[in-house]
């Protein structure tokens, strides 16, 4: 694969439907991420690639732009979100077609004790991590599958953000309350090594009490 400027422009033009009056930064190129929970964007196809010719200046020893590289494999998508990423595509895949049923029997479950263990699991991944997710940008994916489904439902589950003036957010306590407990199974399912298995299933427990445990393969 090789990045081609003149392509990026004339693509521009094909999406805003102006001319690309600009020519790409000397360091535009196609960016390729050393780790794989670096990933900014819920994938859908992740590959691993050799060969790289970087452009310079070198922005990042995490990521660098390339003119090309070659690919090895494709990987599964979901090690975006680490070695249990597909605990977490799991949940992300159930929270996308989220219906009105399920938020609301969600809802109604106890969220007792997810809150601090949610800030126990946070504070110990930040002992060793001074940024990120121990599930890469997994979180950022799943508040917006669960705002899509909201969407399907209607705009009477949406409200103007306090801070932001004509924007509008998901403001329903009951679909909130089910936005949390996807949040929360994510993070028990995907980094299941920071807390004990009990504290986890007590995490993960409003999820798996309305769609059961994922069936993952050597799980």
């Amino acid at each position: 694969m090789s990045f081609v400027p003149d392509k990026l422009s004339a693509a521009r033009e094909r999406r805003t439907v102006r001319p690309a009056d600009l020519r790409p930064p000397g360091n535009e190129g196609l960016m390729v991420n050393e780790i794989a929970t670096d990933v900014s964007m819920w994938p859908s196809s992740l590959w691993r690639v050799t060969d790289l010719e970087p452009m310079r200046p070198l922005l990042s020893h995490r990521w660098i732009r390339c003119r090309s590289f070659t690919v090895v494999e494709q990987v599964p998508a979901w090690l975006a979100a680490g070695p249990h990423g597909d605990a977490v595509e799991w949940v992300i895949d159930r929270a996308r077609a989220l219906t009105v049923a399920q938020a609301e029997a969600l809802a109604a479950l106890s969220d007792e004790g997810e809150e601090p263990l949610t800030r126990t699991l946070w504070a110990r991944w930040r002992r060793g991590h001074g940024s990120g997710s121990p599930v890469g940008w997994a979180l950022t994916a799943l508040q917006e599958v669960v705002t899509e489904a909201a969407r399907r439902v209607g705009p009477h589950l949406f409200g103007p953000d306090e801070e932001i003036e004509e924007v509008e957010v998901l403001s329903d306590p009951a679909w909130l309350r089910a936005q949390r407990a996807a949040y929360a199974a994510a993070l028990a399912l995907g980094a299941p090594g920071f807390l004990a298995p009990d504290e986890n299933a007590l995490l993960a427990r409003r999820w798996t009490t309305v769609f059961g445990s994922p069936d993952l393969p050597g799980r």
